[in-house]
């Protein structure tokens, strides 16, 4: 909540309302809290499984944001906080507005106290004597004070206010506070300008989504798929996060779909069985392809509710279709009816009478109530369209108007019945009420047919056989409980991405028990494998220092050195400089970097030598014979011969790059293992798959080929080019992968090697064989589905979408066919893995978000490249990132048991889908665990790799566990100083690692050396100069040393150089070690994290 801003003019504006309504409000609903003389609300840690709360919806109301463990007592004259140092600083602007925030009419007149609860016990109990105190005030009076009875909280802030309470002799005066609740209902039902907006917003979002399930529903039931109700609300909810499918929506001039959730998780209902109650959810059955399916769903936009519901008729019966059109008519009734002014008890006896006059026999089949008031909070009690409810309607009041017949006896099986609902977010006016975002609702939209047998509408017409009659179909879902709860299920993708259902206790208890004993493994294996280890860690590489000869005698140096000028042999690798009258022969490994600069008629060249301590890292980083020696750590030289110094330049900086490069290509060399030779099936045809792409391929042009199975392996031979071949061994092959075109546009057989191999000039440890899904083009206008108007179709088209289907069909085949025949050619050492789509995940494990989906031993990603294939057995520890109230995502971290590798992240997964990854990998029996922030994993894996040893010695992977663990005990009041107060080096900092790069590296155009020279203009600003670069080298040397894990010192002193302007007018200057260990004491000033 660090970067919230509150909106002062807003909340002073809904204060000023709250406390008209408070003083000058009459009915009996407001008489309770008419009597009191002060409002306390007592805010706890959230509750994810009771997410609607009446204190929660006080405190968005006047603010905007729910806060939680935050206290607020009202008077008519004063409003005061209890809260953290960090919600303090949001609220401080409330305590002192500008002229500009207060409307000039309002004459009422309010003292906002913002105190701030430290986490000192005897401070603490200061600060809450103030709002005690405020409290006796209002007690002395004969005036009581109102709360919201209901509202239940837990945490660490309710738990130190009721101890206060009690150590005070105080319980008395809250236990007999009056409860507030229908007044606060009442002044909250009524929605001004802006809260209008955000339901709109809401309702339009939900008809989106509405939309989007009709077509996904008639999809399936015309390709004859099987899903069960619970997987497809499952998959609208997936739906919600979508940024495509709100890409260029305009229902608000600032519309941010991030700012949107679901109000409960979306339900399907169908085959007979249907609970038309608001606390129905949905099932583990399969979706039925005929008969009567109810849906709905809720989206809350900046926390105002809407509320959407309808019936999906497939292949309907005339007197199905007959009772609809009444619930229609019925529904115009309704809105005329409700309007300002009506008791909601008159209300539900108007249109329960129009019912009983015109269908006699529907008349019991209506529900108890016909809606309840609909807002911040979803469902509220005080405020229902029931026969009990006395209340009255006003204009700007939002309501869930729920019309329903339910248990109708089914036409076509007397010993069944079926369910009709409508639902609408409806807008109370003077005149009559209007439907907030309508739509999708009409037969012609609702009514499918996909039987054989035609069916008759009510014009006499036939319809087409095998075609759909509309356009949007609708679904019922899990809708909240009374009082705002949301509803379990027992789906794996069922979390919210904010509000979060009730998981299942049990399920979860297991889980934490499973995990608890995998933590315990871990350490336990950990110790046992590192027990005999030397404290060096297997891990740790100890750097070797290398020895390098430029020439062995003095008689192999050039002759050109009698001329005393630079000399450079490419032969040798080194260059030769002039140092008092004697040729210095250096290698170029010994060089760092080289500057060139223009001074007047001069030319300036600056060699800067390696040497103990430097940029390029710590003195035990860069590995020497005798680190304590006297180094020569650069040397400078200017000549009025520009041409010879700057041919000198160019020489050097090639060879430098080249020398690089050569050793780049060395160390890519090193983990490639030269492989077997492949021997070719002679006595009969290889099984050959024809006409299948590469990737990588081996030029920029795509090119197609041919893979054969041979006896020890497989052989792609491209048909266009002989000497495009690819040979891969089945002892090479650590996964192969199967992907069905299934929702893709490509099938796949992918290959993950367990060392890699050159294809062409690029390493890859993955190869990938494939074909495209569809080649042809075809409509996407979504008209597919033919109203029952039109008595035709587009044969052509739905000819070709056939087509379309069963090539996929036939390539899917093809793929794992040839697929397992490959694992059967490998003798058993190989087995076909397949992704599971269900269960996958949105993420960023390199620059873009994709797919992630598990396998049975990987988590992959195929589609594109760069593709991920995360063996899950080779993992070691799992953590998840960035784990706070608020966020809409989260970070995912694979640490490996080889712990030299680089953990890898995944980045940006969407924060409804934790709850799923959680459970899947705890199927994985990988423990896991979970923090606020991101960690510095460098500094982390260094430190275990040091001594692993010493490592689990001192609790291994536990210190993860411990900082979720300090969170939770310090309750969210907390949330947001721990965030910001970490000073500790796990946690991950901006280092950059760029100052230790070489001047020298490959991707260095070769232009870079004429622009680091100033080129032709003779300008030298481009260059650094000397004292430039020991500012560099402090800033190095200051990121270095938050490389250590266990680290916690901040401001690190760096190094100031000193200015070339010091040095005197000689031609050659050279810095000792000893000069530049004095330079060192100077203190750089030090940079805040």
């Amino acid at each position: 909540m660090a970067d919230v801003k509150l909106n002062v003019a807003l909340f002073y504006k809904r204060l000023n309302l709250l406390i008209k309504s408070w003083k000058d409000g009459n009915g009996p609903d407001v008489e309770s809290l008419q009597s009191t003389g002060g409002i306390l609300l007592v805010a706890g840690n959230t509750d994810e499984s009771n997410p609607y709360k009446k204190t929660g919806a006080l405190q968005t109301f006047l603010l905007g944001y729910e806060f939680p463990s935050t206290l607020t007592f009202i008077t008519h004259d004063s409003v005061t906080f209890l809260c953290s140092e960090s919600k303090a600083k949001i609220l401080t602007p409330l305590a002192k507005p500008r002229s500009s925030d207060l409307d000039p009419d309002d004459n009422l007149k309010v003292d906002v106290k913002v105190i701030v609860k430290p986490k000192d016990p005897t401070a603490a109990t200061e600060a809450m004597e103030t709002v005690l105190a405020s409290m006796e005030e209002v007690s002395s009076k004969d005036q009581k004070l109102g709360r919201l009875l209901k509202d239940k909280y837990t945490g660490k802030f309710v738990d130190e206010w009721n101890s206060f309470l009690k150590t005070k002799g105080k319980e008395a005066l809250v236990e007999q506070a009056a409860d507030i609740s229908p007044g606060v209902s009442v002044i909250l039902a009524t929605k001004d300008a802006q809260e209008i907006e955000y339901t709109e917003v809401a309702c339009q979002m939900a008809h989106k989504l509405m939309s989007v399930l009709c077509n996904q529903m008639t999809n399936l039931i015309e390709t004859e798929k099987k899903i069960t109700h619970e997987k497809l609300g499952d998959l609208i909810e997936g739906k919600l996060e979508d940024a495509n499918l709100w890409k260029g929506a305009k229902y608000a001039p600032d519309f941010d779909n991030t700012y949107a959730d679901l109000c409960y998780t979306p339900i399907i209902q169908s085959g007979g069985e249907y609970d038309l109650r608001t606390s129905a959810q949905s099932t583990t059955e399969r979706l039925k392809d005929t008969g009567i399916i109810l849906a709905s769903l809720g989206i809350r936009y900046k926390s105002y509710c809407s509320n959407v519901s309808r019936t999906i008729m497939i292949d309907p019966h005339p007197t199905q279709e007959a009772n609809y059109k009444y619930l229609l008519e019925l529904q115009k009734f309704a809105l005329e009816a409700m309007k300002e002014d009506v008791a909601a008890k008159d209300f539900f006896s108007t249109v329960k009478s129009k019912v009983a006059t015109d269908r006699a026999e529907l008349e019991s089949r209506l529900p108890k109530s016909f809606g309840f008031s609909l807002g911040i909070e979803f469902r509220d009690s005080f405020l229902t369209l029931s026969p009990k409810c006395s209340r009255v309607l006003k204009e700007n009041m939002i309501f869930s108007l729920i019309l329903s017949f339910a248990d109708i006896e089914d036409p076509f099986d007397s010993s069944k019945t079926y369910s009709l609902q409508l639902i609408d977010t409806v807008r109370v006016g003077k005149e009559g009420s209007t439907i907030v975002c309508d739509g999708l609702k009409e037969l012609s939209h609702i009514a499918f047919f996909f039987n054989d047998k035609p069916s008759k509408s009510k014009n006499g017409k036939s319809q087409n056989a095998g075609k759909s009659t509309a356009a949007s179909p609708t679904k019922k879902s899990s809708s909240p409980r009374k009082g705002g709860a949301a509803v379990v299920t027992t789906s794996r993708k069922g979390r919210l991405r904010n509000d979060g259902k009730e998981i299942d206790n049990e399920a979860t208890a297991k889980r934490k028990i499973h995990q608890k004993e995998l933590a315990e493994r871990r350490q336990e294996e950990g110790l046992s494998k590192y027990a005999e280890d030397d404290g060096t860690g297997k891990g740790s590489e100890v750097k070797q220092w290398k020895r390098f000869e430029s020439f062995p005698r003095e008689r192999d140096l050039p002759s050109a050195v009698a001329s005393l000028r630079i000399i450079v042999d490419t032969n040798k690798r080194s260059f030769i400089l002039p140092i008092n009258g004697f040729a210095v022969p250096f290698h170029i490994n010994t060089l760092k970097n080289v500057v060139k600069q223009e001074e007047g008629d001069y030319t300036v060249l600056r060699f800067m030598l390696v040497a103990p301590g430097q940029i390029t890292g710590k003195k035990e980083d860069t590995p020497f014979e005798d680190p304590n020696a006297t180094f020569i750590r650069g040397l400078t030289y200017r000549s009025t011969d520009n041409e010879h110094m700057n041919e000198v330049y160019k020489k050097v900086t090639d060879l430098k790059k080249a020398v690089l490069k050569r050793e780049k290509d060395q160390a890519e060399k090193a983990d490639v293992v030269d492989q077997d030779q492949l021997i070719p099936i002679t006595h009969r045809r290889p099984i050959k798959m024809l006409d299948i792409n590469v990737r990588p391929a081996f030029d920029v042009k795509r090119q197609a080929g041919d893979v054969e199975i041979h006896t020890n392996g497989i052989r792609y031979q491209s048909t266009i080019r002989s000497d495009h071949r690819i040979d891969i061994l089945f002892n090479n092959i650590k996964h192969i992968f199967f992907q069905p075109c299934d929702q893709e546009l490509i099938v796949i057989l992918h290959i993950h090697f367990k060392s890699p191999i050159f294809i062409g000039k690029k390493k890859t440890k993955d190869i990938q064989f494939y074909r495209e899904a569809s080649e042809a083009t075809f409509d996407e206008t979504g008209n597919r589905k033919r109203r029952r108007q039109n008595n035709g179709g587009d044969e052509d088209e739905i000819e070709a979408e056939q087509e379309e289907r069963k090539k996929r069909a036939e390539l899917n085949k093809h793929f794992k066919s040839f697929a397992d025949k490959i694992a059967d050619a490998s003798d058993g050492r190989l087995e076909v893995d397949m992704p599971f789509r269900e269960l996958g995940f949105q993420g960023v494990p390199f620059r873009s978000s994709v797919l992630l989906q598990p396998t049975t031993e990987c988590l992959v990603h195929l589609i594109e490249p760069p593709f991920l294939v995360v063996t899950l057995t080779e993992v070691e520890v799992a953590h998840l990132e960035r784990i706070q109230y608020g966020l809409k995502n989260f970070d995912l971290v694979f640490v490996f048991k080889d712990f030299t590798k680089t953990p890898i992240h995944i980045n940006t997964i969407p924060s409804g889908q934790i709850e799923n990854v959680k459970e899947w990998i705890d199927s994985c029996d990988i423990p896991f665990s979970e923090g606020p922030v991101n960690l510095n994993w460098t500094a982390i894996m260094k430190t275990v790799t040091d001594d692993p040893y010493e490592f689990f010695k001192e609790g291994g992977w536990s210190f993860l566990n411990s900082q979720s663990d300090e969170e939770d005990e310090d309750g969210n009041s907390d949330d947001e100083d721990s965030a910001f107060e970490v000073s500790d080096d796990i946690y991950e900092s901006s280092s950059d690692d760029s100052d230790s790069a070489s001047d020298f590296d490959e991707s260095a155009s070769d232009s870079s050396g004429s622009s680091a020279s100033g080129a032709a203009s003779g300008s030298g600003s481009e260059a650094l100069d000397w004292s430039d670069q020991e500012k560099q080298a402090a800033r190095a040397d200051q990121n270095k040393k938050k490389g250590a894990a266990e680290s916690s010192s901040k401001n690190k002193k760096g190094k100031k150089g000193r200015d070339p302007s010091d040095d005197d007018d000689s031609d050659v200057s050279i810095d000792s070690e000893e000069e530049a260990k004095k330079q060192k004491k100077k203190k750089a000033p030090a940079r805040k994290r």
